[in-house]
């Protein structure tokens, strides 16, 4: 896979949590499928406000901290003339990955989370220009490079070792979810650059340095953003506490209920078992993208976990969880008939709006900064499914969008019980 194409998977799913609902088929919704004929019109009006989901963080990154990724970006994006290169292919490429990154800083400077996040990637795409650039000019070679990757892992793997659950002593549920996000950057931090000499898409010599420094700044992006909000959140607290036993409890706890589901599915054995077949049907991919959704959440809590990082091992958990009991549910429904071919929009419109109601209610659950993380997928997943809804050129069939929302809907109903289950073992 090419970069550019990366980069429109990264466009197109967002957040791993939206991997699960992501799809399409060649058929057209507006032009019938097995006979099936919805108007145009119904299907352009599916989609509305959705709630807002706040910060699941009680602590945000300073905006000095925003800043200074931006800063990061803007400084590897200084001098990068690339048409000083001659080879036509190499700085066609250098200048795809300039461009790319520039757009990000036409986003305004907000302190939050998902604003710091989103610089990521495109401080990445600048190190491919600049590295590429000091290639070409023989200033930056491969062993530079494993050298500078290695720098950065000994951080990363010493801020990992080093790390402490600490937090305010009345407020469990809140460190929790400020330590699932910074140990999750942080592991996605070590990982990258630990990954970073495995990368070799690219046999011309300057390309391959570009791609190597660009993974390894990916990380490191990555692990500075986490480093920074745990400086920044530690500075907010006063007589804190360590949670540490308590965070390995209730992730044991959770991941032993889903340690099971943390291997591929049968299947086969998901869509099998029902008096009636459910090939080509809504109910077929609403069975499929749960028990997807609980393998993927079942797989990352084993790995934290198995990792000693109890923090960010709760959040995966309680997806998996979540899907798991949504899955039940979705079984119990196509049992009895449910998510069959839908003959007009009206299921369709009805999944969408017992979705929102759900969402709604999830929101609020306490602890509500639990909810939150569950609730962000919900929204994602509804939004995603909108924005097919709105493309009249969507190649999406109306029972792709009925089973996205139907999936929204029955992990949004299956989400507050798992909320209220970690709020209450923490407090214990």
């Amino acid at each position: 896979m090419t970069r550019r194409s990366r980069r429109a998977l990264l466009a197109a799913t967002g957040t791993a949590l939206t991997g699960a609902l992501a799809g399409c088929s060649s058929l057209n919704p507006l032009s019938g499928e097995s006979g099936v004929e919805y108007d145009e019109s119904a299907f352009a009006e599916l989609p509305g406000d959705l709630p807002a989901v706040p910060a699941a963080e009680p602590v945000a990154p300073a905006r000095a901290d925003v800043v200074a990724a931006r800063e990061r970006l803007r400084s590897l994006l200084d001098d990068a003339d690339v048409s000083r290169v001659p080879n036509e292919v190499v700085r066609d490429e250098l200048a795809r990955e300039r461009e790319s990154a520039r757009d990000a800083l036409t986003e305004d400077a907000e302190a939050s989370v998902d604003a710091l996040a989103a610089l990521t990637y495109p401080r990445s795409e600048a190190m491919f220009a600049h590295a590429g650039l000091a290639a070409f000019d023989g200033d930056l070679d491969a062993s530079a490079v494993a050298a500078r990757r290695e720098r950065h892992r000994r951080e990363a793997e010493a801020f990992l070792a080093d790390y402490r659950y600490d937090g305010p002593p009345n407020d469990p549920a809140g460190a929790l979810a400020e330590h699932a996000r910074i140990e999750g950057w942080a592991r996605t931090g070590a990982r990258l650059i630990g990954d970073a000499d495995r990368r070799r898409e690219y046999e011309n010599t300057v390309l391959h340095v570009a791609e190597r420094a660009s993974a390894v700044e990916w990380g490191r992006a990555y692990a500075a953003d986490a480093r920074r909000l745990r400086e920044r959140y530690a500075s907010t607290l006063d007589g804190p506490r360590e949670y540490g036993r308590r965070f390995a409890r209730v992730s044991g706890s959770l991941v032993a209920d889903v340690e099971s589901h943390a291997s591929a599915p049968d299947w086969e054995a998901v869509t099998s078992g029902f008096e009636r077949d459910v090939a080509g049907t809504p109910a077929e991919r609403l069975l499929t993208d749960l028990a997807s959704d609980r393998w993927s959440g079942a797989r990352g809590a084993v790995a934290h976990r198995d990792a000693g990082r109890y923090a960010a091992a709760v959040v995966p958990a309680m997806r998996a969880l979540a899907a798991d009991r949504a899955l039940a549910d979705a079984e119990a429904a196509v049992a009895e008939g449910g998510y069959a071919l839908p003959e007009s929009v009206d299921p369709i419109s009805a999944e969408r709006t017992a979705a929102v109601e759900g969402l709604r209610a999830l929101l609020d659950t306490a602890p509500t900064r639990l909810a939150r993380r569950l609730a962000a997928y919900v929204r994602s997943s509804l939004r995603s499914a909108d924005r097919y809804a709105r493309d009249e050129h969507t190649s999406m069939p109306g029972r792709d969008l009925y089973a996205q929302y139907a999936t929204a809907n029955r992990f949004a109903a299956a989400a507050p019980a798992v909320v209220r289950r970690v709020g209450d073992a923490l407090a214990e």
